[in-house]
């Protein structure tokens, strides 16, 4: 077994002592997570979308609330653990239970909360989350679109790999593998997303724009007539 040395004393420095220390103690890779939720926190971000959700689990057994399990699941896939079993690890992460406004000691939601909790909403719940995201697109670039009088629409589809079971799980043959199949609509100037919509793993890479197109444009020509 190799002996492993907590502290280096460095003498080749005489004006001052020069100390390397490699008890870390507990420590996070997921500071980058602070910004984002003073930036959330500032625009109210995910507080008017988990004001959009509808929640029928009982009041009085809840231990978590709808905007802190957002928040916790949000927070966590922008640090790159996008699987929901990471949660039963990452519960106990200081720095999420942070972003996620929950007291430091108490334990974010686990797995099984975040996988119910996440398959709950409705047909409703995403059209309405869908228009959130265009409000906040309204609110927050509203000026830098109407002083470049453009709009660029950026309609992309993405292959999401599946391994498992997964409903709507399907073969894609020009991916080559099983897959979900979304679609997404960004403003190409500000790099923001207006709305995205979840499809089949075997769905064509035009299904669903249409419909997409006949509730967004509308609502954009109507907040910035003549751009």
């Amino acid at each position: 077994m190799t002996d492993c040395i907590p502290q280096l004393l460095f003498s080749f420095y005489r004006q001052q002592p020069i100390q390397a220390d490699f008890s870390g103690g507990q420590i996070t890779s997921d500071a980058g997570l602070l910004p984002l939720r003073a930036f959330d926190q500032r625009h109210h971000l995910t507080r008017d979308l988990a004001q959009l959700l509808s929640d029928p689990r009982q009041g009085h057994r809840l231990q978590h609330d709808s905007l802190a399990l957002l928040r916790q699941r949000l927070y966590q896939i922008v640090a790159g653990y996008e699987d929901a079993n990471d949660a039963d690890r990452l519960r106990h992460d200081p720095l999420l239970q942070i972003v996620a406004d929950q007291p430091l000691g108490q334990a974010l939601g686990s797995q099984p909360t975040l996988s119910r909790w996440e398959n709950a909403p409705s047909a409703r719940d995403l059209v309405l989350l869908n228009d959130a995201l265009l409000e906040q697109f309204l609110r927050l670039c509203g000026e830098q679109v109407r002083k470049r009088g453009e709009i660029l629409l950026d309609i992309d589809s993405t292959d999401d790999p599946t391994h498992g079971q997964q409903q709507l799980s399907f073969f894609n043959g020009a991916y080559d593998q099983h897959m979900y199949h979304p679609l997404l609509i960004f403003e190409r100037h500000t790099g923001c997303l207006l709305a995205t919509r979840l499809r089949p793993g075997n769905a064509s890479s035009h299904a669903r724009i249409v419909p997409m197109l006949l509730r967004l444009v509308p609502r954009l020509q109507s907040a910035f007539p003549g751009v």
